[in-house]
C-alpha cells in the first residue's frame, strides 16, 4: 500500500491510501467521536458525530466516508466543531425518550458518554415525547425503540456480520424506526436470536436480559475463552461478577468467528436450570450421599478393581471434555476409552475463513441452522457478497433459501459438474454426508478447499488423543462416564441403565447420576480451564472465569488420582 502523509491538527500523520480520515485518525490515537461507526461494519456516515474539517473542502466532512489524500490538513477539535457536536447531541436526545437516571446502559451508553464529553447539560429543542413501543418478545433480550437513535449498527451487523439480514428500516423522517422482517415482532421474526446486534448497539435500546441492571462495565470482570457448544471454537468473554457468570460476548478478535456467535453460545449457557453438582457422592443403599473427595476416589478404585481393573470397564467421555482430560481418561482406559459421538469427517485442507472467499459453497451432511449455526453465517455472508450455495440434501431452511442448486445427497454427478465449473470452489461436509460423497471427496484430496465438521466440541482433540467412538461390542457391565456439563444421549443412558457398576463425573443432576455408585462433580463451562481442537485443528483456550467450589478437583485430576489408585 501507498503511504500518505497528512496533517491532522497540527500534527503530521502517517496513513495508507484509501483510508478514511478516520481510519487515518485510529491509526494515530487521534480521538474522533462517532456513533454509527463501528470496526468491521461498512461506513455510512449516519450520526454525523465524527464531521471534521479539511481544508479546501465546502463546509465539514464526515470522516468515516472521507478518503484521506496525500498532503490534506485536517482539524478535529474546535469551537465550531464542539458546538455542532453539542447540538447534534441534544437533537438525538430531543428526538426520543432518553432518560439516563432509569435507563440499564447508563454509566455505559456511548450517547450518554459523549454529551459529558461536550458539556450538555440540557436540551435547547422541544422534546418529542414520541410514544414507541418496547418489545421484549424474545425470550433473551428486549427492544426499546425509545433508546433508538437510527445510528443503524444493529441493521448492518445482523447483515454484514451475522449474515442474517433480518433487521430493516419501516416509515420514513421522524416516524422512522428500526424493525424485524418488515415490521414484526422480534418473537415472530426470522430473527435467530444471535444477539449480534446486542453487541453493536451504542445505547440502551438493545438491552440482555439477563444482565440487566446488574451492574455497569466496571463491576465485571472478563474472561476470554472458548464456546463449547459445538465444534467451531467461537472465542467469547465470559463476564462475571461476584462469581458468577452474568453475560457472554463474541470475542471480536478471536479466529474463527471473530464476534459472532449464536444463541447456544451467548445465551442458553446463562438460563441453566439443572442442579449443579457441587461435592462427591456415594450410594448408600437406595440412596447418594455426600461423601470427601478422598473416600470418592477410594471407592472408585476398589469398584475398577473389583471388575478386573480399567481393561474390564467402558470408559465414556463427552466431547465437552477438554484436551487435558481427555489425555489423562485415554491414559486410565486405554483402548478402552470412547467418545459419545460418531466418528469424525476428516478435517481436510480448508478453514472456516475459506467460505468468505469461495465462489461456490458446497453443504452436505450437517444442519447448519440447527448444529453449526455459526458456520451457516459464513455462508450467509458469502452469498451476501455474491459467491453461490449449492446444498446436498439439505442444510437447514434457512441456509437451504439461500442456495443456488439443491442437489440430492449422493448426487455426485452433478456435484461433480458443478465444481469444474467453480473457479474456487468450497466444501463443508460433516458427519451425516452420504458415503459416495464422502468417496468422491477423498479423491479430490486437495484439489478443493474442504471443511470437515466435526460433530462434537473438542472430537478433533479425543480423536488426536486416540479415543474413538463408542460401539456395541465394546461395551462392557461396567461404565465410567465422563460427561462434564453435556446431555447425555437416549444411546448412553440406555447403556448406563443396564451397568452393574456405575461410575459417572457430571456438572449436573441427571436421572443417570442419581443411579451411580460414585458420582464426581465435574466443573461447568466457566469453571474449565484447559484446551479444545475445533473443527480446523486450531487449539481453543478454556479460561476458568470463576473460581470453583473450595476442594474441587479438575475432570483430568479426578482421572489421574483414580489412575494413581490403580498402580
Amino acid at each position: 500500500m501507498t503511504t500518505i502523509t497528512l496533517t491532522i491538527d497540527g500534527k503530521e500523520v502517517k496513513g495508507e491510501q484509501g483510508d478514511t480520515i478516520l481510519e487515518v485518525c485510529k491509526r494515530n490515537g487521534i480521538d474522533v467521536p462517532t456513533l454509527c461507526h463501528f470496526d468491521g461494519l461498512a461506513e455510512r456516515g449516519l450520526c454525523r458525530m465524527c464531521l471534521v474539517e479539511a481544508k479546501g473542502e465546502r463546509g465539514f466532512v464526515p470522516a468515516c466516508t472521507t478518503e484521506a489524500r496525500d498532503g490534506m490538513e485536517v482539524t478535529t477539535e474546535n469551537e465550531k466543531l464542539t458546538a455542532l457536536r453539542r447540538a447534534n447531541l441534544e437533537l438525538l436526545f430531543s428526538e426520543k425518550n432518553h432518560f439516563c437516571m432509569f435507563c440499564e446502559m447508563s454509566g455505559d451508553c456511548e450517547l450518554q458518554n459523549l454529551a459529558y464529553r461536550y458539556g450538555m447539560d440540557h436540551v435547547r429543542y422541544d422534546y418529542s415525547w414520541p410514544k414507541l413501543p418496547v418489545d421484549a418478545t424474545r425470550k433473551y433480550f428486549l427492544f426499546d425503540q425509545n433508546r433508538c437513535i437510527l445510528c443503524r449498527r444493529c441493521v448492518r451487523a445482523c447483515e454484514e456480520l451475522a449474515g442474517h439480514g433480518v433487521l430493516g428500516l419501516k416509515d420514513r423522517g421522524p416516524k422512522t424506526l428500526v424493525c424485524a422482517d418488515l415490521d414484526y415482532t422480534f418473537g415472530e421474526s426470522t430473527c435467530v436470536s444471535c444477539g449480534t446486534c446486542l453487541q453493536v448497539c451504542p445505547t440502551g435500546a438493545l438491552v440482555d436480559k439477563k444482565s440487566a441492571y446488574l451492574g455497569r462495565e466496571i463491576h465485571f470482570d472478563r474472561t476470554k475463552s472458548a464456546c463449547t457448544f459445538c465444534s467451531v471454537g467461537c472465542g467469547i468473554e465470559i463476564l462475571t461478577r461476584d462469581g458468577l457468570p452474568v453475560r457472554i460476548e463474541g470475542d471480536w478478535e478471536a479466529e474463527p468467528s471473530h464476534g459472532i456467535l449464536c444463541v447456544a453460545g451467548r445465551f442458553e449457557p446463562l438460563y441453566e436450570t439443572r442442579k449443579r453438582i457441587k461435592h462427591p457422592m456415594a450410594r448408600c443403599g437406595s440412596s447418594l450421599v455426600e461423601v470427601s473427595w478422598e473416600e470418592a476416589l477410594s471407592l472408585t478404585a476398589e469398584a475398577i478393581k473389583g471388575v478386573g481393573g480399567p481393561s474390564a470397564v467402558t470408559g465414556i467421555i463427552s466431547p465437552r471434555a477438554t484436551n487435558e482430560a481427555a489425555s489423562a481418561f485415554k491414559r486410565l482406559f486405554d483402548e478402552n476409552a470412547h467418545s459419545t459421538t460418531p466418528p469424525n469427517t476428516t478435517a481436510g485442507n480448508g478453514k472456516l475463513s475459506d467460505i468468505e472467499e469461495g465462489d461456490w459453497i458446497f453443504i452436505a451432511g450437517a444442519d447448519l441452522d440447527e448444529e453449526f449455526r455459526v458456520v451457516s453465517s459464513f455462508v450467509k455472508r458469502a452469498v451476501n457478497r455474491g459467491a453461490k450455495a449449492a446444498v446436498l440434501g439439505s442444510a437447514g431452511k434457512r441456509v437451504d433459501k439461500k442456495a443456488a442448486k439443491i442437489l440430492a445427497e449422493d448426487d455426485v454427478a452433478d456435484l461433480e459438474k458443478l465444481i469444474a465449473e467453480s473457479e474456487r470452489p468450497v466444501f463443508v461436509w460433516g458427519p451425516a454426508t452420504h458415503p459416495t460423497v464422502v468417496k468422491y471427496l477423498q479423491g479430490l484430496k486437495n484439489k478443493i478447499k474442504q471443511i470437515g465438521l466435526a460433530a462434537g466440541a473438542n472430537n478433533r482433540g479425543l480423536e488426536k488423543a486416540g479415543i474413538n467412538p463408542l460401539c456395541e461390542s465394546s461395551t462392557r457391565e461396567a461404565l465410567y462416564l465422563l460427561i462434564a456439563d453435556d446431555v447425555m444421549s437416549c444411546e448412553i443412558e440406555e447403556k448406563a441403565r443396564k451397568a452393574k457398576t456405575l461410575i459417572i463425573q457430571s456438572s449436573y443432576v441427571n436421572e443417570i447420576a442419581e443411579r451411580a455408585d460414585v458420582v464426581f462433580p465435574s466443573p461447568p463451562w466457566f469453571e474449565r480451564s484447559g484446551t479444545y481442537t475445533n473443527t480446523e485443528g486450531r487449539l481453543c483456550r478454556l479460561n476458568r472465569a470463576c473460581k470453583p467450589p473450595k476442594g474441587a478437583l479438575s475432570d483430568e485430576e479426578i482421572v489421574d488420582a483414580v489412575r494413581r489408585l490403580l498402580r
